[in-house]
């Protein structure tokens, strides 16, 4: 195969990439079908729940009541009385902008979350226990509500982590009439008003993610069909984020929940789904989660089972993980991923490059031939088949193996997906700065200098890369690649671009070396 067909794999590759990523619907995952149930869940008929949410998700929320907050060095809590919750959540030591004064990024947002971590009931007799006010008090590590009525009390205690991301939740639902065995539902919802998803800013691309039987469903808030979709199995965890941040419930308890997809009423989200069963001799009903507002930094997220697919690194994630550590390795000595980057890349590079120099080996052996095949062409060329067996003949003669160009490039594909997916989506590269121009590793290079760069440098590889048997028209086409390249790049983040500009630049030093190594092929004229 022709180096420059192999160049037009790569882009296609790219392409496809880019658009599984930010753009293409997520393909159904095994056992996360709303339909089949992957093993029976201990709630009451889905018919009933639903129409119990639609009801609940139709109550307005009074106006959040703040009570108390809580700085514990990585987040400031705000709760409410107001359902007695979490209302609004900051994570300290990030901000929405590069700017020093910006606000800090707040997964949890009062104005757009009205039921965002809330408690809500489907039975009557509790139902003023979702939105009503609860009396309150602070606790040494968190607060306590408290709110009770004829049927039940309804204790809710929060346990702020020191220097952590993690609160811990539990909800006591003390049953006063015994004879009430069935409570309906309680619902936790995840989500709020107003969230969109843009594939171009991080902090808009929002999306629901949920962990049942070691599975995984990701869904964006566009993706989301109206109404509700049940997820059956297992539960482990529900999260609503966005690129690098995230609020995830992760179920605690010994019930175990459904997840509900919905879209509804303005709300955009999901929620976990506790049956409410009451056994005769039964006076109280515990359940604990966990609830995790932060960045979506690997090592936290590596501490819970499952978690830390939050980050999306798509089919390649078992390369990309030990890729960011190599990544972090070279910023723990030089502190600046920019040049971190660099590193990488450089290594990478290395490491392929024996599969390089073989590819290149191949390239010229087939260039050799073309006059001979160009010859068995034009003898046969009334004869397809009879061409292709002289063609065969040929290259056995000579021991060419017609792939022999582009089988050791196709196996550096899934880590340059891995890389790809790194650097757009790893939480160390969130307003990290560069230098110069570039402040942020993962926003758009804002004067798109290095979507230029790589677009010179990669006409300048392709002009020096043997060709092998190419015809004039497909040179010139091959020839705005480059140029389409160059145009896919001006959005993607500054750190992918910084990446791929270098790779071919250090793909230009190969190849001189390999040229010189094996002399007497020509380079590309077109």
């Amino acid at each position: 195969m022709a180096a420059r067909t192999w160049i037009a794999v790569v882009l296609a590759c790219v392409v496809w990439f880019t658009y599984v990523q930010w753009f293409a619907p997520p393909m159904p995952k095994p056992g996360a079908s709303p339909s089949t149930a992957q093993q029976p869940s201990n709630t009451t008929s889905p018919a009933t729940p639903v129409a119990m949410a639609q009801e609940s998700f139709s109550t307005e929320l009074p106006k959040a009541i703040a009570v108390h907050t809580i700085p514990n060095g990585k987040l400031e809590i705000e709760f409410s009385s107001a359902g007695g919750r979490i209302s609004d959540a900051a994570v300290l030591g990030y901000r929405e902008t590069i700017q020093k004064d910006a606000p800090y990024i707040r997964p949890v947002r009062r104005e757009q979350s009205g039921y965002n971590l809330s408690t809500l009931f489907s039975d009557a007799s509790l139902k003023e226990f979702g939105n009503e006010i609860y009396q309150g008090i602070a606790t040494s590590d968190g607060y306590r509500f408290t709110r009770e009525n004829k049927t039940a009390r309804v204790t809710k205690t929060f346990k702020v982590e020191p220097d952590s991301h993690f609160i811990k939740s539990d909800i006591l639902i003390a049953v006063k009439d015994a004879k009430q065995q069935n409570l309906g539902v309680l619902y936790m919802p995840l989500g709020g008003t107003g969230f969109k998803f843009d594939a171009n800013n991080p902090l808009e691309g929002w999306q629901v993610t949920a962990y049942q039987n070691e599975t995984l469903t990701r869904k964006t808030v566009d993706q989301l069909t109206e109404g509700e979709t049940l997820l059956q199995g297992n539960s482990h965890w529900v999260g609503f984020g966005n690129r690098y941040f995230a609020t995830v419930l992760i179920n605690d308890s010994a019930l175990n929940p459904d997840i509900v997809l919905v879209k509804k009423g303005g709300f955009e989200g999901a929620f976990l789904r506790y049956p409410l069963n009451v056994k005769p001799d039964q006076k109280e009903i515990a359940l604990s989660v966990r609830i995790f507002v932060g960045p979506k930094d690997y090592s936290v997220l590596s501490t819970v089972p499952g978690l830390r697919q939050m980050i999306d690194y798509g089919t390649f994630s078992f390369l990309a993980y030990p890729l960011l550590e190599l990544l972090r390795f070279f910023y723990r000595f030089i502190h600046n991923y920019g040049i971190a980057i660099i590193l990488l890349t450089i290594l990478v590079r290395l490491l392929f490059y024996p599969l390089s120099v073989k590819s290149a080996k191949s390239m010229k052996a087939m260039q050799k031939l073309q006059p001979q095949i160009a010859a068995i062409k034009e003898k046969y060329k009334d004869e397809p088949q009879r061409f292709n067996q002289e063609q065969m003949a040929l290259f056995k003669a000579h021991k060419v193996n017609p792939l022999g160009g582009c089988l050791p490039m196709l196996i550096q594909l899934p880590v340059f997906f891995a890389l790809y997916a790194v650097l757009g989506n790893s939480i160390e590269l969130f307003h990290a700065p560069f230098f110069g121009w570039v402040q942020d590793l993962s926003g758009k290079d804002p004067f798109y200098v290095f979507p230029i760069l790589m677009g010179i440098s990669m006409f300048v590889q392709q002009k020096m890369t043997p060709m092998a048997g190419m015809d004039p028209a497909q040179q010139k086409m091959m020839m705005f690649m480059p140029i389409v390249f160059s145009f896919i790049m001006i959005s993607l983040p500054s750190g992918l671009t910084v990446y791929i500009f270098l790779s071919t630049l250090f793909g230009i030093g190969q190849q001189l070396l390999i040229n010189r190594s094996f002399p007497g092929a020509t380079a590309s004229t077109a």
